[in-house]
């Protein structure tokens, strides 16, 4: 055997045994350490994928006109960030949280409109021509 006492070694495969005992359970708490460190990688990376946990803004454009078709102007909001409505109608908003928000356009002549509208984190979300009744 390997690691039997030799007398030529001294009390060498004594220790030898401890040691590569040692040294195994040693490696077994780091290779433990390493896969807690990689499946917390993993998940973390999974779920920004998916957008649930996602510090990365989103944006959200539309344009607005009145029963006519015709743009309107205003402002439009999303929570506490606030947006000009310019004369085509258009609005955008670079930066939102992803998630369910509430878009709210309030118009010069005093019309108003609200919708609610997923954020996704580093898109773009276009709503296209909202009409404003």
């Amino acid at each position: 055997m390997a690691f039997e006492h030799n007398p030529e070694f001294g009390n060498g495969g004594i220790k030898s045994r401890r040691t590569l005992h040692e040294l195994l359970v040693k490696n077994e708490r780091i290779l433990y350490s390493v896969t807690g460190i990689l499946l917390v990688i993993v998940l973390v990376l999974s779920l920004r994928m998916s957008g649930i946990f996602s510090g990365e803004p989103g944006g959200l454009d539309g344009c607005a006109v009145n029963t006519a078709g015709e743009p309107v102007t205003g402002t439009a909001q999303v929570e506490t960030a606030q947006a000009l409505i310019s004369a085509d109608g258009c609005f955008f908003f670079a930066e939102l949280p992803p998630g369910e928000h509430e878009l709210f356009i309030e118009t010069s002549d005093g019309s108003s409109f609200s919708q609610f509208v997923k954020i996704v984190s580093g898109q773009a979300v276009e709503l296209g021509i909202i009409p404003i009744p």
